[in-house]
């Protein structure tokens, strides 16, 4: 089998992962589906072709100069934005009083708002570090095209595995505001859980 199909394999097989991953930036995906419906929440799932490329930049040429405690500042301050962000869920959840142009400027950031989580949770500097890092630098090693083929089947898959999950709970829509509503709460619910499960990592990896 030809080394680029291999690494384009190895690619996919590591996107089904990342995105089967429960975390912070599928539960706020989760959340702007049940919120906003398809056509809301699926510029989310792109949000990894814009966020990843500074995090793989600097995984690959600076790993090794980065000081110790730089993945636990990444996630107290991860933390911090997702306790921010679900306040402000809660809020609208028990408002639900959104105007047409308020709902179109939400819209508008929704991308933006995915942006900055992604860039502030230690789950892809960890991964680009631990896992796929080292393997795209082997990759990359044998042929710029297995380097390419690589990041084509992981992100390929990646993103369809997030529009997979947001087109599974826009169909939950159907089932009625109620249960709508209850679902979004329970969103809302487990990005305080991630919040404050980041905050106590990164301080633990001070503290220990």
């Amino acid at each position: 089998m030809p080394t680029a199909i291999v690494y384009l394999l190895q690619g996919a097989a590591l996107g089904i992962t990342a995105a089967a991953t429960p975390g912070p930036f599928q539960t706020y995906l989760i959340n702007q589906t049940l919120t906003g419906g398809w056509r809301r929440s699926a510029p989310i799932a792109f949000v990894p072709l814009i966020s990843d490329l500074p995090i793989i930049v600097l995984m690959l040429l600076l790993l090794d100069q980065l000081p110790t405690h730089f993945l636990y500042l990444i996630s107290i301050a991860g933390g911090i934005f997702v306790l921010y962000m679900a306040g402000n869920f809660l809020r609208q959840w028990k408002s639900q009083s959104e105007t047409l142009d308020e709902a179109q400027e939400y819209s508008q950031g929704v991308m933006r708002k995915g942006i900055v989580m992604n860039l502030l949770s230690p789950g892809p500097y960890t991964f680009w570090a631990l896992v796929n890092g080292p393997i795209l630098l082997t990759a990359l090693r044998q042929s710029v095209v297995s380097g390419i083929a690589f990041l084509f089947g992981f992100y390929t898959v990646l993103v369809g595995g997030f529009l997979t999950i947001a087109l599974l709970f826009h169909q939950t829509r159907r089932l009625g505001p109620k249960v709508v509503r209850a679902l979004t709460l329970v969103s809302i619910l487990i990005l305080v859980i991630f919040g404050g499960v980041l905050i106590y990592e990164g301080i633990r990896g001070f503290v220990f």
